[in-house]
């Protein structure tokens, strides 16, 4: 072999290894959840007004306000959620009424723990977490937001898809 091709390797090599290391760049992966549920309860995301309503009959609560009409587009209801009572908001997309968020609202804030237990059974760790916030989200915009503030714990639940159907439809 000739020095000469030596030399050049000698001279480059380390060139080309501090040009590949400047380079270099954290590559994050996105893990995502088990498969964001079908239904809230018995009610089909994309459900109308009335099968929300009976699918709120269904599982034993009770709807006590109405008005999709205007906005929110929700209708109200109350029962038992974690075994716990709860009011529940079912938000709908205003112009083809269609069911995309829930919300489950609770007074006791020891729920919050057992929420966050339940939901990591079902949907192992959170996408992100902080102090009384945890968020467990989808590729298709599906999300999931436990939170708690002083006096209340909320567990809300979007369909991705249909999200963005609402914002589309209210113009954003």
């Amino acid at each position: 072999m000739d020095s000469k091709y030596f030399i050049k390797l000698i001279l480059i090599s380390p060139l080309l290894i501090t040009l590949l290391l400047g380079c270099w760049t954290k590559v994050y992966f996105s893990i995502e959840p088990p498969p964001f549920p079908d239904t809230f309860m018995s009610a089909k995301w994309g459900a109308s007004a009335e099968e929300a309503k009976q699918a709120i009959h269904k599982d034993g609560n009770k709807w006590f306000k109405e008005s999709t009409d205007k906005p929110p587009y929700a209708i109200y209801a109350s029962g038992d959620y974690l075994d716990e009572p709860a009011i529940f908001s079912y938000f709908f997309t205003p112009k083809s009424k269609r069911l995309y968020r829930v919300d489950v609202t609770f007074s006791n804030l020891r729920v919050y723990e057992k929420g966050r237990n339940d939901l990591i059974q079902k949907f192992k760790k959170p996408s992100f977490s902080q102090k009384d916030v945890d968020h467990w989200s989808w590729n298709d915009k599906s999300l999931i937001i436990l939170q708690e503030d002083s006096t209340h714990v909320q567990i809300s639940y979007s369909n991705g898809p249909l999200l963005v159907l609402n914002q589309k439809e209210r113009g954003y």
